[in-house]
């Protein structure tokens, strides 16, 4: 077997059944598996995968739910490919996403790892159903309800157009994999950053794997997904892969489409799991650096208790301060964490130099 794609899922029915049909219209010359790990889902994917009429697709099912890290953990385990490509249930791959991530490994003789190239359908957002446009039971006005009921024959992705008409959902599409304008600066400056510094030190930050990919050989030596960690886990791999074992981020345009949904980014624990995530990295490695996310994500998403010169405007500069920073530069930064009114609960702030 040349490609296992994992596939873990919860309760995403609907957008799981384009993905799969995403991934049954591959233009690969490659032999490739699909593993789908049904998280204990409770919204009929296991009637649909029963039901499925698609090649190459084994289920792994999980109760109750245990996890994404832990069912791609999981998928993990069960794969036969040489390399495993790692795709979200809602992750719509291009007609030629697994040929791209397949020429780009045989290509190299190193420890090598990728991140793909995502866009985001941000029209879908309201529809509990992107084939027929029914609309989910998300906070919305009466006013945004009537105009997509009004327009959902315009809206709607379905099984044709990802059979026959691809074209039509590219056309559509946003850069980023969410429809911020943040998400699409943070895509570019990955692409930049290991377009200056192709083995970046800090590459790690741009391993998403809502779309990514890496060989079976380096997972086995590096270890799967950390199940202790609930955010910003492709982080974390990719850092373990890079820190213990050398190896190497590249940027491939393989192409996913977000098929989006709704998400309540007002909620507090929105920002509380990242930064917890950020911690857990601080605490398992013994690296301050890491620290310099909060300076970075403050430069994507403006906080006033930030001070603008604190400020890492973007990944290149992101670099060369994760390897360059004086011991009086990191007591500046780790100053203004102690003092800001929401990082200093998590940060724990110690006056030790960096390492």
């Amino acid at each position: 077997m040349d490609i296992s794609v994992v596939i873990a899922t919860h309760n995403q029915v609907e957008r799981l059944t384009l993905v799969l049909q995403g991934l049954a219209n591959q233009a690969l010359q490659a032999d490739f598996e699909v593993i789908v790990v049904d998280d204990g889902c409770t919204d009929g994917t296991r009637r649909m995968l029963a039901e499925l009429d698609i090649e190459r697709v084994s289920v792994i099912g999980l109760k109750p739910n245990q996890g994404r890290n832990r069912a791609r953990n999981c998928g993990i385990k069960a794969a036969r490919g040489e390399l495993v490509v790692f795709l979200d249930g809602d992750a719509l791959p291009a007609p030629d996403l697994l040929q791209c991530y397949w020429q780009a490994y045989q290509k190299e003789d190193s420890e090598v790892f990728y991140c793909g190239h995502t866009y985001c359908l941000s029209d879908l957002e309201y529809f509990q159903d992107p084939q027929t446009g029914t609309l989910g039971d998300w906070p919305m006005p009466s006013v945004l309800a009537d105009r997509l009921i009004a327009n959902r024959g315009e809206l709607v992705v379905d099984e044709d157009m990802v059979r026959d008409r691809f074209e039509l959902i590219e056309q559509r599409a946003v850069e980023g994999g969410y429809p911020f304008p943040a998400l699409q600066e943070y895509q570019g400056q990955v692409f930049q950053l290991l377009e200056t510094y192709p083995a970046a030190e800090s590459g790690w930050v741009g391993f998403v794997p809502h779309n990514a990919a890496i060989p079976a050989a380096l997972l086995a030596k590096g270890g799967g997904f950390d199940e202790e960690i609930s955010f910003s886990e492709g982080w974390e791999l990719a850092y373990r892969l890079q820190r213990n074992l050398g190896a190497e981020l590249r940027a491939v345009d393989a192409r996913s489409y977000h098929l989006y949904h709704y998400h309540d980014f007002a909620r507090p624990e929105e920002g509380d799991v990242r930064y917890r995530a950020i911690e857990h990295m601080v605490a398992k490695y013994q690296d301050e650096r890491i620290r310099l996310l909060y300076f970075w994500l403050a430069a994507l998403w403006p906080d006033p208790d930030i001070p603008e010169l604190g400020l890492v405007p973007d990944l290149v500069e992101f670099e060369k301060r994760y390897l360059g920073l004086s011991p009086k530069e990191w007591g500046d930064y780790q100053l203004v964490l102690e003092h800001h009114p929401r990082l200093s609960q998590y940060t724990e702030v110690r006056y030790e130099q960096c390492a």
